[in-house]
């Protein structure tokens, strides 16, 4: 297993920054719940909960840390729920000339407000909560490199597991939604150390570039599954089908890079992946 160029002293000022962010985020996020405000509290979170997975388990046990992750992981769950609303109210917007757009938004309306009052509400539950804040000589470096390195492989093999079956099956959705996750868990982990080398620069590049296109592709997902779920007598048949025929272009343009741009050098992305473990 490769050693990755992290510190106690370098992890400890980037989880304070991690911490520091959700703060600021939670604030604008309850003075104003809007898109970009939902979109930028789910990203604080993920980024501090990437460096609260890193720590050594004494760290992450100790009760201030883990009522705050705690709290922030309910807050980032119900957003993207709120989120998926937004998603389906978005992609429902080509077809407001047509009658079925208000029978559809009119009910998608009433559960995405009341999704919203429940995460205002854990949202102002964390703001009470003191900020956590850890002490560099309680980390120390081999246990921190230890665990850095495990959370790094739990990812980077659950990826190179999902692979082959995401991209040979255009229905395995979960193996897809899990695939996305693990990208982008694995990119904030990257982005923690403070000195990345070509190497791990060239590997968030390309995690960024998968979790993108998979994370359009899971869009579409969500808006077929919920249009599969609309009780009769609404008509939405050539919704749904407009909608796969887009994911399935999505998928088939997703897995002809990955033959592409992923696999035709030895600098590739798996090659860049396993290289990490």
């Amino acid at each position: 297993m490769n050693a990755f160029p992290i510190s106690s002293k370098s992890f400890v000022t980037k989880l304070q920054e991690n911490i520091q962010r959700v703060d600021k985020r939670v604030n604008d996020y309850i003075a104003d719940s809007n898109e970009d405000n939902i979109h930028d509290i789910r990203t604080a979170i993920r980024k501090v909960d990437a460096s609260f997975r890193s720590l050594p388990k004494k760290v992450r046990e100790k009760s201030r840390v883990y009522d705050y992750i705690t709290a922030s992981k309910q807050l980032f769950k119900i957003n993207s729920q709120v989120r998926d609303y937004d998603i389906i109210y978005g992609k429902l917007e080509k077809y407001s000339s047509q009658p079925v757009y208000t029978e559809l938004t009119e009910a998608l309306k009433k559960r995405r407000d009341a999704k919203l009052r429940k995460a205002r509400n854990i949202a102002l539950s964390l703001r009470k909560l003191p900020l956590p804040k850890v002490d560099e000589d309680h980390i120390p470096n081999k246990k921190l490199q230890q665990r850095f390195n495990k959370v790094v492989t739990r990812f980077s093999d659950r990826i190179e597991l999902n692979f082959p079956i995401v991209i040979t099956n255009v229905n395995r959705t979960q193996q897809l939604h899990e695939m996305r996750k693990d990208c982008k868990k694995l990119r904030y982990l990257l982005e923690i150390l403070p000195n990345q080398n070509n190497e791990i620069a060239k590997t968030i590049t390309e995690l960024e570039e998968m979790q993108d296109m998979l994370g359009s592709i899971h869009d579409d997902d969500i808006m077929i599954a919920y249009l599969r779920r609309v009780k009769r007598p609404i008509k939405v048949h050539h919704i749904l089908d407009e909608e796969i025929a887009e994911r399935n272009k999505k998928y088939e343009e997703f897995v002809q890079f990955c033959k592409g741009s992923l696999s035709n050098s030895k600098e590739n992305f798996f090659n860049q992946i396993w290289s990490l473990t």
